[in-house]
């Protein structure tokens, strides 16, 4: 792929910077895990850069193939969540409450955070966000199937995440207060950064995969990403670390994610059908922006009694999703 002759490269590297915002946004403040983290040195030097270079490096992968296809985006987003093992130690020893552990694996964290929460909130959504806002390709949005695409890749399912996202954070937010400002900063830095994106480019509209690095830069970014897993793992949380046991099932369950990620690399192409596909305008991605907080505030307003029971509800939904979709990128992968 030669970039040098369809594109500056500081277009592409505005465009991996949005990439990384907005992979941290949809899964670190929707999760109210960090509600601002565009506004910290710990933001912007290490969960920022996290889930910038999985996004970039795992996306890199799946446009290899002549096109997006859905179980690739699937099982590349588990392979995402799987760095909850080496990086945070989440999946052996969660920080919270009395999880289940079998052995030595949080077995509902591993399926909230590697088939749902990361793989949808820290990968398929932001690149779909991205695709609809910043570039003039749809071959990722004609790759989600059925009526689930049909539903994400209008602006009022997007609307529906958004608004989902701020009920969700509301679990984890401290007040109500704190969910504006979280809400209001965080989105005010996505639209500055589209707003940025469309004035550098000249509303210039790029494919998707031109602006991804090529095989040579991969290469590159696999040496930032190796010292963090290297540097996070020996200094969060060494304590967590497990036994054998701990370390030979997430080995295994690597094995068995790339197996099925690369295969799925091989199957068909996906069928597009009839649905088409629409460029978003400034005005509904301002619109849609706007949910975040609104939905973030009225849900620590009007439901404070309601926390613990929607947490619970959230969680079985995310697995029961997770599986479900994880079954359908198995299928479709044959």
């Amino acid at each position: 792929m030669d970039h040098e002759n369809s594109l500056p490269n500081k277009h592409r590297w505005l465009f991996w910077l949005i990439l990384a915002v907005f992979s941290t946004f949809y899964a670190e403040v929707f999760s109210g895990s960090d509600m601002f983290p565009f506004f910290s040195a710990w933001g912007l030097l290490v969960v920022v850069p996290l889930y910038g270079l999985h996004t970039i490096l795992l996306a890199h992968l799946v446009y290899r193939a002549d096109k997006p296809r859905f179980p690739s985006l699937v099982f590349a987003g588990m392979i995402f969540g799987l760095y909850e093992a080496y990086l945070t130690k989440v999946l052996w020893a969660p920080p919270w409450g009395d999880p289940i552990i079998i052995a030595e694996i949080a077995p509902v964290e591993t399926l909230v955070l590697v088939t749902w929460w990361h793989c949808w909130f820290s990968f398929i959504i932001p690149l779909l966000v991205a695709e609809k806002l910043l570039t003039g390709s749809t071959s990722l949005g004609l790759s989600l199937p059925g009526k689930l695409g049909d539903f994400l890749n209008s602006w009022a399912g997007l609307a529906f995440v958004m608004a989902f996202g701020g009920v969700f954070q509301s679990i984890n937010s401290p007040s109500a207060g704190q969910s504006l400002l979280s809400g209001i900063s965080t989105t005010a830095v996505l639209v500055g950064l589209t707003t940025l994106w469309k004035r550098v480019t000249g509303g210039q509209h790029y494919a998707m995969k031109d602006l991804l690095p090529d095989g040579r830069e991969f290469k590159w970014f696999l040496i930032p990403t190796g010292v963090m897993y290297l540097a996070m793992g020996i200094l969060i949380r060494p304590e967590a670390a497990p036994g054998p046991i701990g370390h030979l099932v997430i080995w295994a369950l690597y094995g068995i994610t790339f197996l099925l990620f690369f295969r799925s690399q091989k199957s068909a192409a996906p069928q597009t059908g009839d649905r088409e596909l629409e460029i978003w305008s400034m005005k509904r991605w301002l619109l849609l922006a706007g949910i975040f907080p609104l939905a973030a505030v009225s849900a620590e307003v009007f439901l404070q009694g309601l926390i613990e029971p929607l947490a619970l509800v959230f969680w079985l939904g995310g697995i029961v999703f997770g599986l479900v979709m994880f079954i359908k990128a198995l299928q479709l992968s044959r």
